[in-house]
């Protein structure tokens, strides 16, 4: 297969590197010091699912260089940050033609639908629940992999979503196809609902989020607005209810990441705009426009903003 990863940060790097690898033809698109790295001496991936080189990468800054250099992709990867995802699908509008659909490997809630409104019929939803990072300039890291990779076709989507997730899986990705996408991605959402900004703002470790009783209170109110949004809005989620929610999150979810810090926080140290708006601004968005009041998630919000650059 064909691919294009759009976006080659850290996970697109990763998925990208890996399907090159398992023998596809694959095309990265992206800006700065790692792409010029990649370009020129290729992508090493080390961490947790061993080490790979791949010596000679195809890599381009602009969709119109890659289609100059002869590249169609059948298939786009899509993992900007959420809020260039309305631009960078504007940029891929001349790679259209003849792609069996694009999709989302991104965080936050509005991207698959965004790909629908541009490219009807060929949204395809991804949850991504591994971690990486880029250790330098074309070497990146696979650093904690909470479960498989899901791909799954949106609402009137593309066929052949299957191969793809086979391709990943052949390729050494864990991944399995669901059809379900869209709950699944919501279910992601709900976790950095509950732990990126407040993470962010508190300036701690997820753990302590939930051991501390004021916190962990303020976690439980996220989620029931949460749960009211996504019933209002008709989205079916993992687990029954906000309650059960949270006895899953604190059994299953939670222990593997208790250390970790939000992503969030090294975007406001780093003085780089956040996907809040993706996040908590989106169930706060969505709260105002059913016409139902999400406090909790409006003040983070809020506060998160004030941080940006």
């Amino acid at each position: 297969m064909r691919f294009l990863v759009m976006g080659a940060g850290s996970i697109g790097s990763v998925i990208g590197g890996f399907l090159q690898t398992g023998g596809h033809d694959v095309y990265f698109l992206g800006k700065g010091p790692h792409i010029e790295a990649v370009r020129a001496d290729g992508l090493a991936i080390s961490g947790i699912w061993g080490e790979h080189l791949v010596p000679v990468v195809r890599a381009a800054s602009t969709v119109e260089a890659m289609l100059a250099d002869g590249f169609s992709p059948e298939w786009t990867l899509l993992s900007v940050k959420s809020y260039d995802t309305e631009s960078a699908l504007r940029d891929l509008a001349p790679a259209l033609d003849g792609q069996n659909g694009i999709i989302s490997l991104q965080n936050g809630l509005g991207n698959v639908e965004a790909i629908a409104r541009a490219a009807p019929g060929r949204a395809v939803g991804g949850r991504v629940i591994f971690g990486a990072r880029t250790l330098e300039p074309g070497h990146v890291d696979v650093t904690v992999s909470a479960d498989d990779v899901l791909l799954g076709p949106a609402p009137g989507g593309p066929h052949r979503v299957e191969e793809v997730a086979r391709a990943f899986r052949d390729s050494g990705i864990p991944c399995r196809f669901e059809e379900r996408i869209l709950t699944y991605i919501w279910d992601k959402v709900l976790y950095n609902v509950l732990l990126n900004a407040l993470a962010t703002l508190l300036r701690t470790d997820y753990g302590s989020l939930w051991d501390d009783p004021d916190t962990s209170e303020v976690m439980r109110e996220l989620a029931a607005e949460f749960y009211h949004v996504a019933e209002a809005t008709g989205v079916e989620l993992v687990s029954p209810d906000a309650d059960a929610y949270m006895e899953r999150f604190a059994r299953d979810l939670l222990p593997p990441t208790r250390e970790h810090r939000s992503s969030m926080q090294e975007d406001i140290e780093q003085e780089r705009r956040t996907e809040i708006a993706a996040l908590n601004g989106a169930v706060w968005r969505m709260g105002e426009e059913l016409g139902m009041p999400t406090p909790v998630n409006e003040l983070l919000t809020r506060m998160v903003r004030f941080l940006e650059p």
